[in-house]
């Protein structure tokens, strides 16, 4: 029997098999010049690729929303730097979730558009 597999999501019963989204919005603790969110989003990659976790990450107005799947044990330990990140503010959660498949299965991070977040996942406002 697989074990419970989450640490701040444990009323989703998650197991270590399951494949989970979890979505966000951030506030950015500080000016963010292209050049600073293409090196955020290129260690990012590096990161997810390594942890086998992909999605999407917005800005816009100084504003995150961001989009991960994966096991739900590596989208946490993603999730955990997130909230120790000292460029976010305001970090809100909407939510883990279980999946059937990838959505980003192509990108282990992807800067897109807000318009392409949103229509991803409507609750993401930024």
């Amino acid at each position: 029997m697989p074990k419970p597999a989450t640490k701040y999501f444990p009323e989703g019963n998650y197991t270590e098999l399951d494949l989970v989204t979890l979505s966000y919005v951030s506030d950015a603790a500080e000016e963010f010049g292209i050049l600073s969110l293409m090196q955020m989003v290129d260690k990012a990659s590096r990161r997810n690729k390594a942890l086998n976790v992909t999605g999407v990450l917005s800005f816009d107005n100084g504003r995150f929303g961001q989009i991960l799947e994966g096991k739900p044990k590596d989208v946490e330990a993603v999730w955990e730097l997130i909230l120790k990140d000292s460029r976010h503010t305001n970090v809100v959660s909407l939510g883990m979730k279980k999946i059937n498949a990838r959505r980003f299965a192509n990108w282990s991070m992807r800067l897109c558009g807000r318009e392409e977040i949103v229509a991803a996942e409507p609750q993401l406002k930024i």
